[in-house]
């Protein structure tokens, strides 16, 4: 341990309570159906959450604590794939040893959360190792947040004071950016703010149109020479995902990125890249690595795997004092497991072709392949994506027939979740601990589940 209090008897204590976690926790290492006599508990407490939420779940999810690598345990006592961990925050799987190191290092400290103004030792270590991974660009700062959302508003909040009064912002049709005020504007989808004001402007082009590729650059350049031309340089920035989880996994070729942002450069708009998905989870750390963009971009938000959320800003973009703050950078425990993770996938064999993302990458795209050509053929008519961020359309990709497929893959076992509209697809973010025979279960009940849904 490097943290809080220690003595021989605490580190004695620590090492025995860390193996015990973790020998029980590999106790969930397949897929099982609910015990029928547990089936009710977990009905009765999702009811009561819903009154007290005030809305219903898409899954009757509730888990135990109990899991161990791609496998969760619900209350009803059905373990099943974690093909989704919480919208991609999970990337080590479940009770990773790193998960569990970091919760009990945490309850040495003397407190629970880190603040922002009287600062530990957590955040500096994370900061130091953050920045260390994004030497090659020219982001020289880390602010923390306690959202993705929030650390794409800090983001937000430093360019506009920056490019003031230019406060217009450029964005990118399908994206997702958080669900702040603010994040709700730069979110192309206006169902996810029915009802609101509008509260900041923001103009949207079109992204990679990956079904003409041959024309997806000069569709978007001159959508936005289309902007310049309507509104003036009024712009503060050009704000992206490179990889647009919430449309499906789309994302375009280094060219076509490295064509609209020489256009941002020259009309003197910062480049704001959100990562809070695609952070470790393409074939580099960061999906700007990855497509060879580390000397265009000047802002960068991240959260989700990390187990915390911040954003990255080069030197230029140092805000005033004042601007940006907050009562917390996170608890203890998630930003001791940010920092262990960040080295772990760093020094792992991870990253590059030959790395175990990849491998991840290709091994599932060649099952989707197998099914799509073989017995569900007409039944997959795409499947695609990046890294662990995977997705496919199954039947006519309608809303309706991919719900009821995805709550027929959760009863045969496998969380999922969607993304996209017109189509709609099934989304998988995969965790790092699959193993082949993993895989081969996991298609052979998305088989069954094609089968059974798709006439």
């Amino acid at each position: 341990m490097t943290i809080g209090v220690q003595s021989n008897d605490i580190n004695e204590h620590f090492n025995k309570l860390f193996s015990s976690i973790l020998l029980e926790q590999q106790k969930f290492d397949h897929i099982k159906p609910a015990d029928e006599s547990k089936k009710e508990v977990l009905n009765e407490k999702l009811k009561e959450y819903e009154s007290l939420k005030g809305r219903g779940f898409f899954y009757p999810f509730m888990a135990t604590g109990r899991g161990h690598g791609p496998f969760v345990e619900l209350l009803d006592g059905s373990v099943k794939f974690d093909l989704i961990n919480a919208i991609g925050v999970n990337l080590l799987g479940h009770s990773h040893p790193i998960y569990i190191k970091a919760n009990l290092e945490a309850a040495t400290s003397d407190t629970m959360m880190c603040g922002n103004l009287l600062s530990y030792q957590e955040p500096y270590e994370l900061s130091k190792v953050l920045l260390d991974a994004v030497k090659k660009s020219r982001l020289k700062h880390f602010w923390f947040s306690c959202s993705g959302s929030f650390s794409n508003d800090t983001a937000l909040k430093i360019l506009w004071q920056k490019k003031a009064p230019n406060y217009r912002l450029i964005a990118f049709q399908k994206s997702f950016a958080g669900r702040s005020i603010a994040m709700q504007d730069v979110t192309y989808n206006q169902a996810y703010r029915e009802g609101m004001p509008k509260s900041i402007q923001v103009d949207h082009v079109p992204h990679y149109n990956y079904k003409n590729s041959e024309n997806a650059i000069q569709e978007t350049i001159a959508a936005l020479d289309k902007l310049i031309e309507t509104n003036g340089n009024t712009y503060c920035a050009l704000t992206i995902e490179l990889i647009q989880g919430e449309a499906g996994f789309i994302y375009g070729t280094k060219e076509y990125y490295k064509a609209i942002f020489e256009w941002a450069k020259k009309h003197g708009i910062y480049i704001w890249v959100d990562e809070v998905q695609s952070f470790t989870r393409t074939t580099e750390m960061f999906a700007y690595q990855m497509f060879d963009l580390d000397e265009y971009v000047d802002v960068v938000t991240i959260g989700k795997v990390l187990q915390a959320a911040g954003t990255f800003y080069t030197e230029e973009l140092n805000p005033k004092a004042g601007l940006i703050a907050g009562t917390f950078n996170g608890s203890i425990a998630s930003l001791n497991a940010g920092k262990a993770t960040v080295r772990y996938l760093k020094e792992g064999n991870f990253y590059g072709e030959k790395g175990r993302i990849k491998e991840l990458e290709t091994k599932f795209k060649a099952k989707f392949k197998a099914l799509s050509e073989g017995s569900c053929k007409g039944k997959i008519p795409y499947y695609g994506g990046i890294g662990t961020m995977l997705s496919f359309e199954v039947g006519d990709g309608s809303v309706d027939v991919t719900n009821k497929f995805m709550k027929k893959l959760f009863e045969n076992g496998i969380i999922s979740f969607s993304a996209g509209k017109e189509p709609t697809r099934v989304r998988f973010l995969l965790p790092l601990p699959l193993l082949d025979s993993h895989i081969d279960e996991i298609f052979s009940i998305v088989e069954k589940t094609v089968l059974e849904t798709i006439n």
